[in-house]
């Protein structure tokens, strides 16, 4: 039986890696959105000023600071720029979901979507905190309107994105202080211009800063979920 071969010590085995346990988030940016953040602004801040008619009924003050919220039915008034909005939310949310499952067109075709959208209005000090979104797959959040940022105040209005991964922190060393995306670890401050869209799953826990500014941040966000419908 001959001996196996000696083991050359300069040789480099293949390591391999890949992001297992990574999350999905997609970001879009409506072309040239100023036409259409003008019309959503003006319908918006319409509302707002009529009072308790248009707010969520579940509003929960304990949770949204000095925040207009409205009922979730908002994709379903017919006013154009609303219209506009809804399909760009939709494209964004359907490229996510095709993406992260490997759907083809054929599957696409029979999803159906269950959305429920809503916007929020921001005054000076408001803030929403920590929270999630159940009984829904994807959500995602429309920058209208950032408001503005005082230079004597800290910089506020930012939406907040929290690691999913609970137990990511227990330990911290040079071996993984660093780690750089998808890797990742620690919340994520996302600081939205006005036409930016954000989709990410519904599980993320996530929060909006406390705002300073004097004029209205106002954002659309939307949660989907989803059923397949019968072949035709």
């Amino acid at each position: 039986m001959s001996n196996p071969p000696a083991s050359n010590p300069s040789a480099k085995p293949e390591i391999t890696g890949w992001g297992d346990f990574s999350t999905p988030v997609f970001s879009s940016r409506y072309p040239q959105p100023g036409l259409l953040n003008s019309a959503l602004k003006k319908f918006i801040l319409g509302q707002e000023a009529e009072g308790e008619k248009y707010r969520n009924p579940e509003y929960i003050p304990s949770n949204q600071v000095r925040i207009f919220e409205s009922s979730f039915d908002l994709f379903k008034d017919p006013n154009q720029a609303i219209q506009e909005l809804k399909m760009f939310f939709l494209y964004g949310i359907v490229h996510a979901v095709t993406a992260t499952n490997g759907y083809s067109n054929e599957e696409c075709s029979r999803l159906k979507v269950i959305t429920d959208a809503w916007y929020h209005v921001t005054r000076f000090g408001g803030y929403i905190s920590s929270h999630t979104h159940p009984n829904a797959s994807w959500s995602a959040v429309y920058m209208v309107d950032p408001g503005e940022q005082p230079g004597d105040m800290p910089k506020g209005g930012m939406l907040n994105f929290k690691d999913p991964r609970i137990n990511a922190n227990m330990y911290r060393d040079p071996g993984n202080e660093n780690w750089k995306k998808p890797h990742h670890v620690g919340s994520i401050n996302y600081d939205m211009r006005p036409g930016d869209l954000l989709v990410f799953p519904a599980f993320v826990q996530h929060e909006v800063t406390p705002y300073f500014g004097k004029s209205p941040r106002i954002t659309v966000a939307a949660n989907c979920s989803f059923n397949w419908q019968a072949r035709s």
